[in-house]
């Protein structure tokens, strides 16, 4: 499970076994559980949520979407990273 970033107390992780699914990140305050909230990354340079299972409040997303932001590129490169290349997009 690598993290990619901790921002506004939360974790910004993904599973290293989801190649199969397109490209997103969950986040999480504590250990995490398959109950976490999941965000899709957009090929379009923004994010949507998935679920919010987490129950992150809307002001905490917000900010961690944002933080997300100036790291986009970077979080693609990271996915690669754990997946020999593949990226897909969320439709």
């Amino acid at each position: 499970m690598p993290i990619y970033l901790r921002t506004a107390g939360y974790k910004i992780y993904f599973w290293s076994n989801e190649s199969d699914e397109a490209i997103h990140f969950h986040l999480t305050k504590g250990n995490p559980t398959k109950n976490d909230t999941k965000v899709w990354v957009l090929s379009n340079g923004s994010f949507k949520p998935a679920h919010n299972k987490g129950r992150i409040p809307e002001k905490d997303l917000s900010r961690i979407f944002s933080a997300m932001q100036a790291y986009y590129f970077d979080f693609i490169d990271f996915w690669k990273t754990y997946h020999n290349g593949e990226v897909k997009f969320y439709n």
